[in-house]
């Protein structure tokens, strides 16, 4: 097989053509003439979970802006959507919430009127609240039947604390206190023009930024109520390292989750630290796949990767292996660890996992759309333009001394918080 050398590998670092709408919004665009369609993202930095005042509220109300609004019921509105095209998706963190759209420019006037319906116009109605809280009573029920959810679960209330809004974590109950009110007071506070951006993606174009203007920024939308400041949470990193238990009695496998805290995404370690990841968990032929699935057989998959925060990040390892194993899974885990903190990586695994990264890098930027996902992390954490270019020369050049000295500094095993959640009976 004919492997390029890394020299001939390179990466562009994509800028934007940056806007402002006439209420100062922020636009970012990437703009490719050639595609029939556009994607847009609207992001809202301050609408996740840990600025809400009840368990809940934050994701809930995502779910209700393509519900009743000014000029639509509900089912008008999705005959709409449908009619043309229109797909729509939501997600909600922690931190923020992004609404996804995307849909054929030959429909972009129509289109923009049902985005507007959704994010200035919603009702709020109570029963189409309660609908959503019923459907989502019963997926909270059937996640609680998972070992892998509960073992996440107290792994993130005991890495933070239980009171800590990164940490702590809802019962059935908590559905119950949210009223129609906590959502349209949570949408008043966070969905707010001074609180939001948009990136576009594929066929936009100056008319189209003008009609966007036309529907967003002529007024400061959701103004009176907004709250712009984000809540200053502490982060105690100096966790209780220890394993945690969780029964579950109809458990059929039991779930590993386990990590610790990471640098911040900014920090001179966390690209060369993506590296000591990849290698240990975070691709197919990793050596944690290659022991634990390949050899063992102990599980069909285990994974490692690097959530980043705006405090920092936190590295995890998760894997659901059979019933009896979780403790022999631990001990193979924390062997793998040992041997990169006192054997050198040979060229040949540490070439692959390179060309691997880079190949992921790449493909991260294949065409607008991707182009402009990648850019919100920009964004979100303040990135320079050219952090792709310094990634990819970073990656190239980390050393087997660098992964060695890497594990020694991060993956100390009495560093690491576990949490398993099994059947114990």
């Amino acid at each position: 097989m004919n492997i390029p050398n890394f020299d001939s590998i390179k990466i562009k670092d994509y800028v934007p053509q940056k806007r402002a709408l006439q209420n100062s919004i922020p636009v970012y665009l990437f703009e490719n003439k050639d595609m029939e369609v556009i994607f847009m993202k609207i992001v809202f930095p301050n609408a996740g979970t840990i600025n809400q005042d009840k368990f809940f509220v934050a994701s809930l109300t995502k779910t209700q802006l393509n519900a009743d609004t000014k000029d639509y019921t509900a089912l008008a509105l999705s005959d709409a959507i449908d009619y043309y095209g229109l797909n729509f998706s939501a997600s909600t963190s922690n931190e923020r919430t992004i609404l996804n759209f995307s849909f054929l420019k030959q429909y972009q006037s129509e289109v923009l009127k049902l985005i507007e319906q959704m994010v200035l116009y919603p009702l709020f109605k109570q029963d189409k609240l309660d609908i959503t809280i019923n459907n989502s009573k019963q997926e909270f029920l059937a996640k609680c039947q998972q070992t892998s959810f509960l073992a996440h679960r107290e792994f993130m209330a005991n890495l933070f604390g239980k009171e800590n809004p990164y940490g702590r974590y809802a019962s059935l109950s908590d559905y119950d206190m949210v009223n129609n009110e906590d959502i349209r007071l949570f949408y008043q506070k966070r969905y707010s023009f001074n609180q939001c951006y948009f990136i576009l993606a594929g066929n936009t174009d100056e008319a189209f930024v003008n009609e966007l203007n036309e529907v967003f920024g002529k007024n400061n939308w959701n103004s009176n109520l907004a709250d712009i400041s984000t809540r200053q949470i502490a982060i105690d990193k100096n966790y209780d390292c220890k394993t945690i238990i969780t029964p579950l009695d109809s458990a059929v496998q039991s779930s590993i989750c386990m990590g610790k805290m990471f640098p911040s995404i900014q920090d001179e370690d966390y690209i060369p630290l993506t590296a000591l990841n990849c290698l240990l968990g975070g691709y197919f032929n990793s050596r944690l796949m290659s022991n634990i699935r390949e050899d063992k057989g102990y599980t069909y998959g285990i994974d490692s990767f690097i959530a980043p925060y705006s405090y920092g990040s936190v590295f995890m390892i998760v894997t659901d292996v059979t019933a009896d194993k979780d403790m022999a899974t631990l001990e193979e885990i924390y062997k793998e660890m040992q041997i990169l903190q006192t054997k050198s990586v040979f060229k040949e695994e540490l070439d692959t996992v390179k060309h691997y990264m880079m190949g992921e890098m790449l493909r991260a930027n294949d065409g607008v759309s991707e182009i402009a996902d990648n850019y919100d992390m920009f964004v979100r954490f303040n990135l320079p333009l050219d952090y792709n270019s310094r990634s990819m020369e970073i990656v190239k050049s980390i050393t087997a001394d660098d992964i060695t000295n890497l594990a020694n500094k991060y993956l100390q095993q009495d560093s690491f918080l576990v949490s398993i959640s099994k059947n114990v009976k």
